[in-house]
């Protein structure tokens, strides 16, 4: 164990005497340079425009392209529940149900109702043909009879959703009340995931810079810790109209293409987008930048001479760990300073280290 430490830090040693070394050489150079008062050594880099798509980054949560959620549509205390998370249900198949008994008082009120209503129709009709009752008065315990038929009718109806049935087959992804809760109408119960999916779907939140560069059928790629040594491809299935009030942020769905890999919802991925782009773009190094606000940096190019160094205000259209990417029209340049860009000025005197560039 002892030799490998020595070993390591024989490396670590070496390591550091390598960038030293390079250090010191550039600052001999700067230091003649300053002597001679002449010029700024410089390094410089050649840059290539290209359309090919800045990515775009994301973090998302897998869910079913199907997803219900069930509730009772009365409020009341929750008698029993037949199913659990994770469970596979059919459609048709009761889930929960309710305690009946002041439902079932509701019914027997509004059939008594109707009930009472109808004999009284009746008697008032056979007064009306003996000349006894007048026509308002059987037109009036009509009306009452079809109003108090609407009660039984309203009545039946709640009590008939006192209970849930999955409309639906598939599987339980949440279960979120327990018997004896008290809930109220709509509050939901379960969420599930219908087994018809043609496939996951991946959520994510996209910012409103980057929220115009997606379209229907933008390519992805997902990678999940479940599977670290594949990404799997997605495309744009969902793009939503509004943002949301909380995160200002917009929803996006992608389709997964699962190649038989079992992802499972709620499933947390790193989402890379790719979209098209007619625009031509300038990959910059961090290391050139000498100066930047938000989406504004500057940069410093050579002359055509080589001899002089330009300052340029560019926009930044996206940031990477390592270097930016800017619009070329912007730029107008295929070299770029990197290395001693730091110690310019617009219009400094510059040489150029790069003997390749040169030649």
């Amino acid at each position: 164990m002892n030799r490998y430490i020595q070993y390591y830090m024989l490396l670590v040693l070496a390591l550091v005497l390598i960038c030293t070394g390079c250090k010191k050489h550039y600052d001999e150079m700067l230091s003649d340079s300053l002597i001679k008062k002449n010029y700024i050594p410089v390094f410089v880099e050649e840059l290539t425009a290209t359309t090919d798509a800045i990515p775009i980054y994301a973090i998302g949560r897998v869910a079913s392209d199907v997803e219900t959620k069930l509730s009772f549509k009365t409020g009341g205390y929750i008698s029993r529940m037949t199913a659990r998370e994770g469970d596979y249900v059919r459609q048709g198949k009761m889930l929960a149900s309710l305690r009946t008994e002041e439902i079932d008082a509701q019914v027997l009120k509004a059939e008594r109702a109707l009930s009472k209503s109808q004999r009284d129709l009746e008697r008032v009709t056979n007064m009306y043909n003996d000349s006894v009752a007048t026509l308002e008065n059987v037109q009036d315990l009509t009306t009452l009879v079809e109003v108090t038929e609407a009660d039984v009718k309203v009545a039946r109806y709640n009590r008939q959703y006192s209970r849930i049935v999955s409309p639906i087959s598939g599987r339980l992804l949440r279960r979120l009340a327990e018997p004896n809760e008290l809930v109220s109408p709509g509050q939901p119960i379960f969420v599930i995931a219908s087994s018809k999916g043609q496939s996951y779907v991946m959520k994510v939140n996209i910012s409103d810079k980057d929220i115009p560069l997606v379209t229907y059928g933008t390519k992805a790629y997902i990678s999940f810790d479940a599977f670290p040594e594949e990404e799997l491809k997605a495309r744009v299935s969902r793009i939503a109209e509004s943002a949301d009030p909380m995160t200002g942020t917009f929803e996006v769905e992608l389709s997964i293409e699962a190649n038989n890999k079992r992802v499972r919802n709620g499933m947390i991925g790193k989402v890379v987008l790719e979209p098209s782009s007619a625009n031509q773009y300038v990959k910059i190094p961090m290391t050139s930048i000498t100066e930047g606000i938000g989406d504004n940096v500057k940069i410093y190019t050579p002359d055509d001479s080589d001899t002089v160094a330009v300052l340029k205000n560019l926009k930044v259209v996206r940031y990477a760990d390592e270097f930016v990417w800017v619009d070329s029209k912007s730029l107008k340049s295929d070299r770029i300073i990197t290395a001693g860009s730091a110690y310019l000025k617009d219009g400094q005197i510059i040489k150029i280290q790069n003997q390749e560039l040169n030649n």
